[in-house]
């Protein structure tokens, strides 16, 4: 019978190990998993998805795809350049491409979809449907 050293640290070896996986992913998989919050509520007649994104500026830099139950929002927050010559100090705000797909809990219709964003809520409303087709939702902007 072999004898296997007493390593004290041997046990914290998973913790390591998953506090490597985690470092190592990459910016955008990061921003992808928990850039925003959203909520799914479901009626008898309806889906209603509200999505926290604030720091969108412009209609175009929001788009939303529906393809049968797949819900894709994708987006991109811009940074504002100020004129004055600073320099960061500390950052924690997000800047960039984001992209969340979302499967929502029923079919739903592509006609009849409401979208609108306003004070960093989005709000999406959606009537069931038994046969969906793909296409992209406007969203009021104010």
């Amino acid at each position: 019978m072999s004898l296997i050293p007493y390593d004290s640290h041997r046990m914290l070896d998973p913790f390591w190990n998953e506090m490597d996986r985690f470092i190592r992913r990459s910016k955008d998989e990061l921003a992808t998993d928990g850039l925003y919050r959203v909520d799914i509520e479901e009626t008898q007649s309806k889906v209603l998805v509200t999505a926290e994104i604030p720091g969108i500026e412009k209609q175009e830099d929001l788009k939303i795809t529906l393809d049968e139950n797949r819900l894709m929002i994708q987006g991109e927050i811009r940074k504002v350049i100020s004129d004055d010559e600073s320099v960061a100090r500390h950052s924690e705000r997000y800047y960039g491409k984001f992209s969340r797909l979302l499967t929502l809990p029923a079919m739903v219709k592509t006609d009849g979809a409401h979208a609108s964003y306003q004070k960093g809520l989005l709000k999406l409303s959606f009537l069931k449907d038994e046969h969906p087709a793909a296409r992209n939702i406007e969203v009021d902007f104010h």
